[in-house]
């Protein structure tokens, strides 16, 4: 290579890292809307009814805050925990957030007579460009309510595993508690719930617990179709991994209710307390699930079941770049911070062939990984469909190094960083040899869809209020860069 081609390449690579930072100028106004202790101060000061005593305000959880498709600013969730004068429990409020970014129409201003939680109540907090409401009720997951009452939800589940499960055609439920909620408005709803059997059939085998999710979309009967496929594939057996058995979709509802999978924790849980801890006992521990999770996704890529939309390479750099245009909608200056990146992604993706079209997971991550006495399971398949085995294997390194850099509580820049990163490097590098003992797989694919996959991280730390996450998550991802050989001549 010539001199003048080494300075042409040296002039590219300048171009992609300055573009890339400036990603870490996140404004002022961005950080304090998700930091909890910002915003109860706010609401103590600002708001009436909590200015004056009349309630007390007990603490705020930032649930979630979010820039969404076709939204002025970022909005989601925040709970409050508020008690009135003799009340012995404070009470959960859930409120309706919007952060809007200066040069927007400034939120509304107060009313100040209207008492906190009633549908009326709506007020700004200047100083944090916020804006709170009552969270309304949600149009988008008609089934809630139902799935939120345990009478109603004991019928529900009754009947729908009846119907869709012959070998449960006769289950009878006498009560259902609910165990654990997790809510995401205008988008899913999970519940889990424990299910109580008269003593006359506590012999049957019935589910002890079970699983119903909603959907605004179409995620859940994919969820279940993917599943049933992947549930007459062989996989069922849990020889090499666990899956929950698909009980009932009720199109209806848009509800799918699935089987439990038992866990003492979960993979990222052990991936977080084996680098904190960093004794050989640990990471010992951690190498032998991290070998058993790298034999269950081989096994699944290799199950031949034939289900879901297919989604290629080019599909997720068009998600990127409308993530990129959301954000730039917001703050302009981003617009083209990342291009140069992704027009050398583009021509190497052009120039390395994608590995055979196989079954994929496609949310692929520790989180998705439950440990229990020895074995693994897999979850959440809402997404599952058909891609390159690529998808899951960088979204699964990617993630499983960041959780190991926070797990370190170092600063990825200093000697110690830099050592943590090259220990969880080492960490992903035998996952991905014990997965290639069942099947090959490109590692120039693996490190594009990788790339594609950490800039995504760079830009969540925007799209989710997390600028406090930029300074670790640039780190990896030009760490990266370096040492893939994707910026090589």
């Amino acid at each position: 290579m010539s001199t003048t081609a080494r300075l042409l390449d040296a002039s590219r690579q300048s171009a992609i890292f300055d573009g890339l930072r400036r990603f870490m100028d996140a404004p002022a106004w961005l950080g304090p809307a998700g930091d909890a202790a910002a915003v109860r101060a706010a609401l103590a000061a600002d708001v009436p009814d909590f200015a004056s005593g009349r309630l007390t305000l007990h603490s705020v959880s930032i649930k979630r805050l979010r820039l969404k498709k076709g939204q002025e600013g970022w909005t989601g969730q925040i709970e409050a925990k508020v008690s009135a004068p003799g009340e012995a429990k404070p009470r959960a409020s859930l409120l309706a957030a919007r952060l809007v970014p200066p040069g927007f129409a400034e939120p509304a201003v107060a009313t100040p007579d209207a008492p906190f939680g009633s549908a009326e109540w709506h007020v700004s907090l200047p100083a944090l460009r916020l804006e709170r409401r009552p969270q309304p009720e949600d149009p988008a997951l008609p089934a809630l309510p139902t799935l939120t009452d345990p009478a109603s939800a004991r019928e529900l589940l009754e009947r729908g595993i009846r119907t869709c499960s012959p070998g449960y055609a006769d289950l009878s439920i006498a009560a259902v508690e609910i165990k654990h909620l997790r809510y995401k408005p205008g988008s899913r709803a999970t519940v889990v719930y424990g299910l109580e059997y008269a003593p006359e059939h506590q012999s049957r085998g019935w589910p002890p617990i079970v699983v119903a999710k909603t959907y605004s979309g179409s995620k859940g009967q994919n969820a279940y179709d993917g599943m049933a496929a992947l549930w007459r594939s062989g996989l069922a057996d849990g020889a090499i991994v666990t899956l929950a058995e698909p009980l009932a979709y009720l199109p209806e509802l848009k509800v799918l209710v699935q089987g439990p999978i038992f866990e003492d924790q979960t993979l990222e849980d052990l991936v977080k307390s084996a680098v904190a801890a960093n004794t050989p006992e640990a990471l010992a521990e951690l190498d032998a699930f991290m070998n058993k999770t790298a034999d269950g996704l081989a096994a699944l890529h290799l199950s031949g079941v034939e289900y879901g939309e297919v989604i290629t390479w080019e599909d997720e750099l068009a998600e990127v770049r409308e993530v990129i245009g959301r954000l730039a909608g917001m703050v302009p200056e981003l617009a083209e911070a990342a291009e140069p990146l992704l027009q050398r992604l583009e021509a190497l993706n052009a120039d390395t062939p994608p590995d055979p079209i196989r079954p994929a997971h496609r949310a692929f991550r520790p989180a998705q990984v439950l440990l229990h006495q020895g074995t693994i399971g897999f979850i959440d398949f809402d997404g599952f469909g058909q891609s390159e085995p690529a998808l899951d294997l960088s979204r699964f390194t990617r993630k499983t190094r960041a959780l190991g850099m926070d797990a370190a509580n170092v600063d990825p820049n200093s000697p110690a960083g830099a050592e943590r990163q090259r220990q969880m490097e080492a960490i992903c590098e035998a996952f991905l040899a014990r997965y290639e003992q069942h099947t090959p797989v490109s590692r120039q694919r693996i490190a594009l869809w990788e790339t594609l996959d950490l800039l995504t991280l760079v830009l969540y730390c925007w799209t989710k209020v997390e600028p406090e996450r930029l300074n670790a998550t640039m780190s990896l991802l030009e760490r990266h860069l370096r040492v893939s050989g994707l910026l090589a001549a």
